[in-house]
């Protein structure tokens, strides 16, 4: 068994010497002295994904591909490898509730606020968009939960429209179609400057990798110095709008990262307002649209 830790934040890692232990007996058995949580503390740090197992596999010296433990009562074979990942932090975290804009069946369309993560972390997964669906969401048309597989990313500070699947097949599907870049990607973000009537294009390369953002003013605010730009995007590479958008000379507002955003200052102001599936000629098959209740608002 190895720990490395400290109380608000530590590993544990041990593997399993004999069989017959469910989940939950094996780690209070390994828990540290100095460290106490009842049964029904460890049950919720697995279901909130903190919690990892690899099985001893059909040959000799062989593992299973370590993977989330939800479930405490699970029966562990004699060789199972327990990794348990305590972050308080991570683990009490809350978001926003999620919006569904649109249900089809093999897949749906959500509003994904600010702060909700699109991928987790050895840490847990519980904030994550596709787990809170799982975990929270029944859906009416049949009443029932939906497994779910996210398929493209938003940032964390980044709200605004994101496809869910609900099997694997349709992830597939979905997966196919972005990289044949039949579905477009459209946001709205307030940056600083005025930007002008004329639509710009940016295809400077993002992290090696080539890119084309496309933009144009929807709004100048005079007063503030600042316009709400429209952007649309043919790739979707990591940052690539804010990338883009401070490069030109107008950073996003509240963009840390690529602006000069300080303590204090609003969150990062850039929304995924629009999806829309393309035929292979490039003509739109179907619209997903975020309402004006949810968009960003026209005066900053």
């Amino acid at each position: 068994m190895t720990t490395t830790q400290n109380i608000a934040r530590f590993e544990l890692h041990f593997t399993l010497q004999q069989s017959e232990k469910t989940l939950l007996e094996a780690l209070s058995e390994h828990l540290p002295n100095e460290v106490h949580f009842s049964n029904q503390q460890l049950k919720r740090f697995c279901q909130q994904g903190a919690v990892w197992i690899s099985e001893p596999g059909n040959q000799p010296d062989q593992q299973t591909k370590k993977v989330r433990a939800r479930r405490a009562k699970k029966q562990l074979k004699k060789g199972s490898e327990v990794s348990f990942y305590f972050n308080e932090s991570v683990l009490n975290a809350t978001i926003p509730d999620p919006v569904l804009i649109e249900d089809a069946d093999d897949f749906s369309v959500w509003y994904k606020p600010k702060g909700v993560l699109s991928q987790g972390s050895k840490w847990g997964d519980h904030t994550t968009l596709n787990r809170w669906i799982e975990t929270h969401y029944l859906f009416k048309e049949p009443p029932e939960k939906r497994p779910c597989w996210i398929v493209h990313r938003l940032d964390k500070a980044t709200d605004g429209l994101i496809l869910i699947a609900h099997n694997k097949k349709s992830a597939q599907m979905l997966a196919r179609r972005f990289e044949a870049h039949q579905i477009g990607k459209s946001y709205q973000a307030w940056v600083k400057g005025k930007f002008g009537e004329t639509e710009r294009v940016f295809d400077q390369d993002v992290n090696g990798k080539t890119a084309l953002s496309k933009a144009h003013q929807l709004v100048y605010n005079s007063d503030n110095d600042c316009s709400l730009v429209q952007v649309t995007i043919a790739t979707g590479r990591k940052h690539q709008i804010r990338i883009h958008l401070s490069k030109a000379g107008f950073p996003i507002i509240g963009d840390r990262l690529y602006g000069d955003a300080q303590e204090g200052d609003p969150d990062l102001q850039l929304t995924a307002v629009e999806i829309t599936f393309l035929s292979p000629q490039g003509t739109i098959e179907q619209r997903f649209q975020l309402p004006d209740n949810l968009r960003p608002s026209v005066s900053i």
